[in-house]
């Protein structure tokens, strides 16, 4: 089941409701019985780090209590966000999502480095020159793997967290009772649900959301992927800066519009960039072929740590906007990240098949004249 968040919903609070939350199931949602419940393990196999020879942890929820609690509030959005927008060039592979696809919430777990510290895996800074440790590898009870670079994994400021909960109550089961994964940074796919076994390995994970098609940009001008080679070409991890619109109002209602007129619109929306990357500014037009630009006042999340914005940014903006021959108001945005990237201008070179990451320009109009002569 795919859901994304209502548009009038998705800006309403700064931490998504739970009920709400948007949804992104690759294969149905476990169904764990009381026993496997009640007998839960969480398990940890460290063979590679014993010379080939068998061995695993294994960790109950108590013993996760136990831990150091964390809580980590972060922004999920899958990878092929907005993908309906690339539909309009070209037809891609995948869930047209609208912007709906992104969702922010409060988790609360352990730090995944004390986790595999608890384990028995402490010389942290040997394991790759040492032993060519370069993964972690992630198995969920619905038969998915993921992994994540051993650097992020266990990053003292990465904030990747084995999480129990989420906003303040227990894990809901479509979001990965009885725990998840948490990757602040990255895309969401890499934040598996149901987790139930970590591997420490020198190789990624297998299967197709980690080697396959499903999470790797091809180029613009490749429609199959029998044309590439997949392993040469690396899987999606940190997301580019986006943004969305989710409110457009006149600032003065009931006036009327004719076409050509100047009309200031109160105008919302949210700014996300992957990687820790914190927003720095969102640019606001409502007449782009002048290139009138205008820079919107950031509101809940500007106040991330440096380098550590692992949530999204809400902002809201006074546009003038002109009323365009269609009768409607048309309103652009572009955010801005720490390093200065920006959003590109329109699909036509971001377009690939598989339709992930479009982060071009977020456009919403409105109509101001109903009937025009």
């Amino acid at each position: 089941m795919n859901a994304e968040v209502k548009e009038e919903l998705l800006t309403k609070t700064y931490l998504t409701p739970s009920p709400i939350y948007y949804i992104r199931h690759h294969h149905p949602v476990p169904l764990l019985s009381k026993e496997q419940i009640d007998d839960f393990q969480l398990e940890i196999d460290l063979t590679e780090l014993n010379g080939g020879k068998q061995r695993t942890i294994s960790l109950s929820i108590d013993d996760l209590n136990a831990m150091p609690k964390e809580d980590v509030i972060m922004t999920m959005q899958c990878s092929g966000n907005r993908r309906s927008g690339f539909n309009i060039i070209e037809k891609t592979s995948g869930t047209k999502w609208g912007q709906g696809a992104i969702s922010t919430a409060k988790w609360t777990g352990v730090r995944l480095s004390n986790v595999l510290k608890n384990a028995g895996m402490c010389d942290v800074s040997m394991l790759q020159e040492k032993d060519g440790i370069e993964h972690v590898q992630f198995h969920a009870f619905d038969g998915m793997m993921v992994s994540i670079p051993i650097e992020k994994a266990t990053n003292p400021y990465g904030d990747v967290i084995v999480a129990w909960s989420m906003n303040d109550e227990d894990l809901p089961r479509d979001h990965g009772f009885p725990l998840r994964l948490v990757v602040p940074g990255y895309a969401a796919v890499r934040s598996l649900k149901w987790l139930k076994k970590i591997t420490i390995s020198k190789e990624e994970a297998e299967g197709p959301w980690q080697r396959g098609l499903n999470y790797k940009i091809l180029p613009p001008n490749v429609h199959d992927a029998n044309e590439v080679n997949l392993e040469e070409m690396p899987g999606i991890n940190e997301l580019s800066v986006s943004s969305g619109i989710t409110t457009v109002e006149p600032l003065v209602e009931g006036e009327p519009s004719e076409i050509g007129d100047i009309v200031i619109m109160k105008v919302k929306g949210w700014s996300f960039a992957g990687g820790g990357r914190n927003i720095v500014r969102v640019d606001v037009t409502g007449d782009a072929a002048k290139h009138d630009w205008h820079t919107a006042k950031l509101k809940e999340g500007n106040d991330q740590r440096y380098g550590r914005g692992w949530a999204w940014t809400l902002w809201e903006a006074e546009v003038p906007a002109r009323v365009q021959d269609d009768g409607c108001v048309h309103l652009f945005s572009k955010g801005v990240d720490m390093a200065f990237n920006t959003q590109p201008e329109n699909v036509v070179d971001q377009w690939n098949v598989r339709g992930l990451m479009n982060n071009t320009w977020y456009h919403k109009s409105k109509i101001m004249i109903k009937e025009i002569n």
